[in-house]
């Protein structure tokens, strides 16, 4: 069963999440969103809020109808993200706390409380926060964040395929969105990188033929 709250307060909450964390290629995404605790303020008296779910459980088609619903029933909402360059030079968990702060910084509203997906976060201007293992599968808002994150960054990936087909014909991106699919690995030594791989993870290096530093925390299996 979801919750709507963290804690019964007059605290704004919001929830974070991000999407494309584990991809070889390409910005990490991630949603923010602040929902009422009150369910006449939604269009629909809070209704569609029972298929707000993890966004690995849900279609895409069911995304994109979330995506939408999301945006017009959140208090406030943002998306934001952090470039290749970005995670390459500070690692991928440190450019999702800059993605999620620069989310933040885009919220209309007074935030009060933070809740987080997973079980590290970067202290954002005071603010209470909470990381929750698995927070998509227990919190209305981190839910809602993930499927901005995850539909945000679908859409990226999609139109850059559209721009330039040889992503898909090569690396499968149309179907795997960066992720390390096999036609993505195979693509990878048949073809060599291209400039929006993350080189700090692991299998880019070794089709690089760069060394992993013993410890590096930029280095993704």
């Amino acid at each position: 069963m979801y919750k709507l709250r963290h804690t019964k307060d007059d605290e704004i909450e919001v929830g974070l999440d991000e999407a494309g964390r584990g991809c070889l290629w390409g910005p990490v995404f991630v949603g923010a969103v602040a929902f009422s605790d009150c369910l006449d303020d939604f269009p629909d008296g809070g209704e569609m809020l029972e298929q707000l779910k993890d966004s690995k459980q849900i279609s895409a088609k069911k995304r994109d109808e979330l995506f939408d619903y999301i945006k017009e029933s959140a208090l406030a909402y943002s998306i934001s993200s952090a470039s290749v360059a970005e995670i390459d030079e500070h690692n991928i968990l440190q450019a999702d706390m800059i993605a999620m702060h620069r989310a933040l910084d885009d919220l209309s509203v007074p935030v009060g409380r933070l809740l987080v997906d997973g079980d590290y976060f970067r202290p954002y201007k005071g603010i209470e926060s909470h990381t929750i293992v698995e927070g998509d599968s227990i919190y209305l808002a981190i839910a809602a964040a993930g499927i901005l994150a995850k539909v945000s960054r679908d859409r990226y990936v999609k139109e850059q395929v559209a721009l330039r087909p040889d992503l898909h014909e090569k690396y499968g991106f149309g179907t795997n969105m960066g992720y390390g699919a096999a036609k993505h690995m195979e693509g990878l030594a048949l073809h060599g990188v291209t400039p929006e791989h993350r080189r700090s993870f692991k299998p880019v290096r070794k089709v690089l033929g760069l060394a992993t530093p013993k410890g590096w925390a930029g280095v993704i299996e």
